[in-house]
């Protein structure tokens, strides 16, 4: 019989795992689910998945508000490792690390570039757009971004929030490595985007295993953050 690892990405208990689940399981707001999720959004019992021939299949249980797979409204579906299950306010990914990255080429070599602060970035470097933070050229304007009807506008409405002081040397070195750690991975993903035109207009793509990439470090951003709300020990 196949496991299942569970991510949450978003919603109440964004960063959580659930590993090694077996199939049959079922997600849904009553305690009786496999996986809870504390969601007014989640029916009591919104979908399950099971187990055929191998593959993993997820049924949603006539929910009143649905379930969607990489942003597709589905009723049954045959899971892959990599897909993003949303139902209600949270987003579950499919798979481990392992499993999602198993089915990828191995990453191109790293050619050698330059210092990260000089790294090229929009019209200037990662040092100017550092410097310009306090300003408000670099930010978006507030609102739905386009083609995000319904959207709440930025998380941080006053622009990026400011960085922890009083910091000891050792925890700005850990935070230090963390934010390198980032900033590598997502400018990794910028360089391996392509611009696509037609008819006018310009939409960025990537290939799926960038985007797989992508899902990754979403999981790492998920599991810093459950971290540092809900550390270990804490009652």
């Amino acid at each position: 019989m196949s496991e299942i690892t569970i991510r949450v990405l978003e919603g109440d208990q964004r960063g959580r795992v659930f590993a090694r689940l077996t199939p049959p399981l079922t997600v849904g707001r009553e305690e009786d689910n496999s996986i809870q999720l504390n969601d007014e959004r989640v029916s009591r019992f919104h979908l399950k998945i099971q187990e055929d021939d191998g593959r993993l299949i997820l049924t949603d249980l006539d929910s009143t508000n649905g379930t969607k797979i990489n942003g597709h409204p589905v009723q049954m579906r045959v899971l892959q490792p990599g897909d993003l299950v949303t139902l209600g306010r949270a987003v579950l990914l499919i798979g481990s690390d392992e499993e999602i990255l198993r089915g990828l080429p191995p990453l191109r070599p790293t050619r050698p570039g330059p210092a990260e602060d000089e790294m090229p970035v929009g019209h200037g470097t990662v040092r100017d757009l550092i410097e310009a933070i306090p300003g408000d050229e670099f930010l978006p304007a507030p609102g739905p971004a386009p083609g995000s009807e319904g959207s709440d506008g930025p998380l941080f409405r006053g622009g990026p929030p400011p960085l922890p002081e009083g910091l000891r040397v050792g925890q700005l070195a850990c935070l230090s490595d963390v934010l390198s750690h980032l900033h590598h991975e997502i400018s990794q993903v910028c360089q391996e985007t392509s611009e696509d035109r037609q008819a006018g207009q310009t939409d960025m793509r990537c290939p799926r295993p960038t985007w797989h990439r992508l899902l990754v470090l979403q999981s790492q951003l998920a599991s810093y953050l459950k971290q540092i709300t809900d550390p270990p020990g804490a009652e």
